[in-house]
């Protein structure tokens, strides 16, 4: 698995910047799903597993908590 980057301190990202790069994981979290058939057991596994990997790295608990829920609201609606 890839290593998770560590969060830039000293920048606030714009809410622009923040949905670009939710889009841009929710294309690569969908092309994941994709190439391993996660159903949504699989797909809430991964998200179970990812919370506190994001945590260790730095991410605030508020970061995790919307992108777990993108993770979750994807994974039931498409």
């Amino acid at each position: 698995m890839a290593a998770i980057p560590k969060p830039k301190k000293n920048k606030v990202p714009g809410k622009t910047e923040w949905t670009l790069a939710l889009e841009k994981f929710n294309t690569r979290a969908r092309e994941v799903r994709t190439q391993y058939h996660l159903g949504p057991l699989g797909r809430a596994i991964v998200a179970y597993r990812l919370q506190p990997r994001l945590l260790a790295a730095g991410y605030s608990a508020e970061v995790v908590r919307q992108i777990l829920f993108s993770m979750v609201l994807h994974a039931f609606v498409g």
